[in-house]
């Protein structure tokens, strides 16, 4: 079904794109320098103060989006959605936690690399409390931030030009801001999956569901480590 001039007009456009990303990107920088300046002995913190960050510079991106144009949340994806979605959700995040061991798998045995996880690491075997602590920043507040700003606004925006500009496209970009290690690989492939269901669904629940399962599997493995 395509979109109905009307429905086009209530999308993110450019602009929203535009705005949100410059935000986001430039909020990050800032989050960066500032971790920068922590030393490794503060590693665990450093991982933690990364996580939460991470969410509140998306939650922000996605405000400063929303503020120049369509002051609705519902156009930005926030719809209800039926249960069968969410436990799509559940499913598709369980097998993206898979998925990111046969890419590493893979990956590694042709490029090696520092480990860009050491601090969240640090964080997840530092004891319960820190672990909890990043959890909750790790696997709640980064992906809500990172999927209200990639597919409530982006993948959004670009799904007017079909599906691959929409889930690829927004899949891409959500890559390349991770930076260029293993994670851009990871994070494209989540983003596909995800960009997928909000397609499917015009809501950010069941990318959001994908997004925590996927977090927190890795965190809590990242304890075992």
């Amino acid at each position: 079904m395509h979109a109905t001039s009307s429905e086009n007009e209530i999308r993110p456009g450019w602009l929203e794109v535009a705005v949100g990303l410059a935000v986001y990107l430039a909020l990050i920088v800032v989050i960066g320098v500032s971790m920068l300046q922590m030393p490794d002995e503060q590693a665990a913190i450093r991982g933690i103060f990364g996580m939460a960050a991470n969410g509140v510079a998306g939650g922000l991106a996605l405000l400063a989006a929303w503020i120049v144009r369509i002051r609705n949340f519902r156009a930005f994806g926030f719809c209800a959605v039926e249960q069968k979605w969410l436990a799509a959700g559940i499913g598709l995040g369980l097998l993206a936690f898979g998925l990111s061991f046969a890419i590493e798998g893979i990956y590694f045995m042709f490029v090696t690399e520092p480990n860009t996880q050491a601090d969240f690491q640090a964080a997840a075997t530092a004891g319960p409390v820190s672990l909890i602590v990043l959890v909750v920043t790790g696997a709640l507040f980064t992906p809500f931030g990172e999927e209200v700003l990639f597919r409530g606004v982006i993948a959004n925006a670009l799904n007017r030009y079909g599906p691959w500009a929409g889930i690829v496209g927004s899949a891409a970009i959500f890559g390349v801001v991770h930076g260029p290690s293993v994670i851009l690989l990871d994070a494209f492939m989540v983003g596909v999956l995800t960009g997928y269901l909000f397609r499917k669904t015009n809501s950010l629940w069941p990318a959001i569901v994908v997004h925590v399962i996927y977090n927190g599997a890795h965190l809590l493995h990242y304890a075992t480590l």
